[in-house]
């Protein structure tokens, strides 16, 4: 790893070594104004002590209208001078450096959120948001154009070392270059000479503006990844056009709103899928290369910089799930790194509502200032019933603490995690639950392969409850009989015939449903709702109806099932012939045991056992439940 931690230069400023935080949306900045905040600062000081050499806080808007959240930072008044400047001083303060990434998001914008009309190339709107954009005028322009030449000059006074301009992921200088989104006739339009022509004008005024004092950077797509976008041949000229224009480094990303799963990566977008374009980009500038996209593996990290693939990179979830990724691969510590597993439950899916990033596998992420580890005061016994991620996660902070853990774990430690990762391209939980199972072995958790059936069971001063959830069975005449399987026996491997009606468009359900077209299982999901897929996150949803769409599942929505028979489900106004049916109705608690561990000793009911939820919900609480005892 010795060419990871050395340094290289950007312009006039020297890296110490060759990773960069990337800029992605943190919701940390204050809601409606954009102002810098006391959480912002210490969830990037917490990066910054921990070896990075410069990180990246996110898009920063260079106008009201251009803003795509409501928590995202802002920079076009004076007085921003002086809030940017508590963000830079915050991480020079823990010996990294800082960078600023002023964007406009044009029709990626919303007026639900500015108040304000979302300026555009052409007057298409985004489907992810269902806004509406007005064509920007070319006076428009020319202020737009000057308010990127402000923010570039805020930066500066505010201390930031370097100005990354935003050519990627579909925001407006990104769209003038694709035709995807720019129909314009004008000089600005057609042509990719004319599409390059106004985002070239803006970085041109923003390298004059830094020259001398800090270096510019462009982030940019390397491929837009919708059939009419910007693809990687076109992205190459604009790359050697910013060279010539003076720009200092070239980061890469992808992907745009409506291909959002490349711009924020879930588990089933390939890791380091930029790194054979950042290599071959590398053949054509002379400016250092960055590259991102799911870089959470040590080893590929290494490979890319060892091997000359890029020159630095940028990893940003990775370093909200584990600040001490940098220093772990420095010391060679690799088996106790926490890496993220791209489920962006507790990123971008929080931040797009709103919200401030957490982390389902870092509970403390974006809250450090208040969620630290207390040592223990006492010596206790604290006993865990329950071995799913809530237990697990609950037994790790005990013994973390400091105090001695008992983990009961009558079918050992894994709970629902394994099957959460039984459908197609969900494989990487399992980089959570090896990553709990080897903490609790280094921490010396006590785990006893035996199940709880009485408080003479269990031994503790306290007991924490994580016996988890169970499947709803509703009330639908024949739902017991012999054909009926419920979700979870189907993903353990349960077989079942060659048509399947699955009962229940949820996320269990849908991913049920893709695992048995996937198998070649001929499906049909029925759901009593107007829509299935509910509350499963935007970088994910698209692609689940792009893989049920391509097993041929046939969804049937705002249907009631009256009755199952032994080969058919019968619903008000059709019966479905099948083999098998499938039960995935929701989850109730198990907490049967609570009243009678209360004799024993003070009970605490977390994950499931308390409300089936989500994984990221049942480690936070488990977490905090421990961490306050």
């Amino acid at each position: 790893m010795e060419k990871l931690f050395t340094p290289i230069r950007i312009g006039k400023i020297e890296l110490k070594n060759r990773f960069i935080m990337a800029p992605m949306e943190n919701g940390m900045a204050a809601l409606g104004s954009g102002d810098v905040t006391d959480r912002i600062c210490t969830f990037f000081k917490e990066r910054a002590r921990h070896g990075v050499a410069m990180i990246m806080p996110g898009s920063i808007g260079v106008s009201p209208e251009g803003r795509g959240l409501p928590t995202q930072l802002s920079m076009w008044e004076d007085r921003h001078v002086a809030e940017h400047k508590k963000l830079t001083d915050a991480v020079h303060s823990e010996g990294a450096l800082i960078g600023a990434q002023i964007y406009h998001a044009g029709r990626q914008a919303s007026e639900a959120i500015t108040g304000l009309t979302p300026l555009a190339p052409s007057a298409i709107p985004c489907g992810l948001l269902g806004n509406h954009p007005k064509e920007i005028t070319k006076e428009e322009m020319e202020e737009v154009k000057q308010k990127f030449v402000r923010a570039a000059r805020i930066s500066i006074d505010a201390g930031y070392d370097l100005v990354e301009v935003h050519f990627a992921h579909g925001y407006l200088l990104h769209s003038f270059m694709s035709t995807h989104t720019n129909k314009r006739t004008d000089e600005y339009g057609g042509s990719f000479e004319n599409r390059v022509k106004y985002p070239l004008e803006v970085l041109k005024a923003v390298i004059d503006e830094c020259k001398g004092e800090v270096p510019v950077q462009i982030r940019v797509s390397v491929d837009e990844y919708v059939p009419d976008g910007m693809h990687f041949d076109e992205v190459k000229e604009v790359c050697r056009l910013s060279e010539e224009l003076g720009v200092d480094s070239i980061s890469l990303s992808a992907g745009c709103y409506d291909a959002v799963e490349y711009a924020i990566q879930p588990m089933f977008v390939p890791q380091g899928f930029i790194v054979p374009f950042a290599e071959e980009l590398k053949k054509i500038v002379k400016v250092p290369v960055i590259v991102a996209a799911r870089l959470n593996n040590a080893k590929l990290i290494e490979e890319i910089v060892e091997e000359d693939k890029a020159d630095i990179v940028a990893i940003g979830r990775g370093l909200i799930a584990d600040p001490l990724l940098i220093e772990k691969m420095k010391n060679n510590d690799l088996e106790n790194i926490r890496y993220c597993i791209a489920c962006n439950q507790g990123c971008i899916d929080r931040v797009l509502m709103g919200m401030p990033a957490h982390c389902m596998v870092n509970p403390v992420a974006g809250e450090e200032a208040d969620r630290g580890l207390k040592p223990a005061k006492e010596d206790k016994l604290i006993a865990v019933v329950g071995a799913g991620p809530a237990g697990m996660q609950a037994a790790l902070t005990a013994a973390e603490r400091g105090f001695r853990v008992n983990l009961y774990a009558k079918d050992g430690l894994k709970g629902k995690m394994e099957l959460v990762a039984t459908p197609p391209e969900k494989d990487t939980f399992l980089m959570f639950e090896n990553y709990l199972k080897d903490q609790l072995a280094k921490h010396k958790v006590n785990v006893i392969a035996k199940e709880v059936k009485s408080a003479d069971d269990v031994e503790g001063d306290v007991i924490i409850l994580a016996t988890g959830s169970r499947q709803n069975i509703p009330p639908i005449k024949g739902v017991d009989g012999k054909n009926v399987l419920l979700a979870e026996e189907v993903l353990e491997g349960k077989p079942v015939g060659k048509n399947v009606v699955v009962i229940g468009g949820g996320l269990v359900g849908t991913e049920t449903c893709k695992y048995l077209g996937a198998k070649g299982v001929k499906t049909t999901l029925v759901e009593m709702l107007d829509n299935i897929a509910n509350g499963i996150g935007a970088t994910f949803v698209g692609h689940m109806f792009a893989k049920l769409a391509e097993y041929g599942v046939t969804v049937k929505t705002g249907v009631t099932v009256k009755e199952i028979t032994p080969d058919a489900v019968v619903l008000a106004d059709e019966t479905i012939p099948c083999d098998n049916v499938v039960i995935s109705t929701g989850y109730r608690p198990v907490c049967d045991l609570k009243e009678e561990l209360e004799k024993k000793a003070p009970v605490y009911v977390i994950g499931d056992a308390a409300k089936p939820r989500r994984i990221l919900d049942a480690t936070e609480e488990a977490y905090l439940t421990v961490n306050a005892l």
